[in-house]
């Protein structure tokens, strides 16, 4: 019996050995579009009171994009009357919510104008977002820029700021009609952006803790893509304290084995 349980335990810890050092961080989200369903995203327009050219949105699965069919939108809709605050439209995949996490998505507008990432997204006055602008806004502070933003949730996020800068990356945005490729790295508080393989923003914020959606906002961003999406879920035990403590449990279970 002594023998057995020998050979099992070191049969068992072998191969957790082998799953830690070649499995994936987590669980991985691919999508393309090219079988998508738009109807497993939800859009969420700014409140027209909010907004100086008003909506509806105009989001959808369409083709001449990057690279076969990517998710687009075409409308001009755009805020908030002061221009002061970028705000328009946000659209979120419904299906699943995600806590820390890596995002990467390629992005091909032919406009000058916002458009950015979402994520623990709850709805419209409770979320965090990148956002990138090009152009000027007449009330606010002219591109071009990089933001991390907190929304600042009820009553207070559903008029003017809108939102809290976290931090702001000056003089850098995006070249209007060339592919970009947005990398996004959320751990716990911490969010940090890579532009085309460059470190971007890195910023911290403890408002919204809990999971939530994740997405895409644009505001007077007409005709674009975002196309090759890949979401990479971060797990909260890095691999050396998982063998370690998968160890302490495998010896326990040997012990009573044992002494049996």
């Amino acid at each position: 019996m002594k023998e057995f349980s020998l050979i099992l335990f070191c049969f068992l810890l072998v191969n957790l050995q082998f799953f830690l050092e070649n499995s994936n961080a987590g669980n991985v989200f691919i999508e393309n579009f090219e079988n998508a369903k738009i109807d497993d995203w939800l859009i969420f327009d700014e409140l027209d009171e909010n907004l100086s050219w008003k909506g509806p949105s105009d989001w959808s699965l369409k083709k001449e994009g990057i690279e076969g069919i990517g998710l687009y939108q075409g409308a001009n809709l755009w805020g908030d009357p002061t221009d002061t605050v970028p705000i328009g439209s946000v659209i979120i995949y419904s299906k699943l919510k995600w806590s820390d996490f890596i995002l990467e998505v390629d992005v091909l507008t032919k406009d000058n104008d916002s458009m950015g990432i979402v994520w623990r997204f709850k709805d419209l006055t409770e979320h965090y977002r990148f956002i990138t602008l090009q152009s000027n806004l007449d009330g606010g502070e002219s591109g071009p820029w990089r933001k991390l933003e907190v929304r600042l949730g009820k009553d207070k996020g559903e008029k003017l700021p809108f939102y809290k800068t976290i931090k702001t990356e000056k003089g850098r945005s995006y070249t209007p009609g060339t592919l970009t490729h947005w990398r996004l790295e959320v751990r716990g508080n911490t969010f940090s952006v890579e532009v085309d393989g460059k470190k971007s923003l890195f910023g911290k914020d403890n408002r919204y803790q809990e999971p939530g959606y994740i997405g895409f906002t644009i505001s007077s961003q007409q005709g674009v893509f975002f196309d090759n999406l890949l979401i990479t879920d971060i797990l909260p035990v890095e691999k050396a304290d998982l063998v370690s403590s998968t160890w302490a449990k495998l010896k326990v279970v040997y012990k009573q084995e044992i002494s049996q």
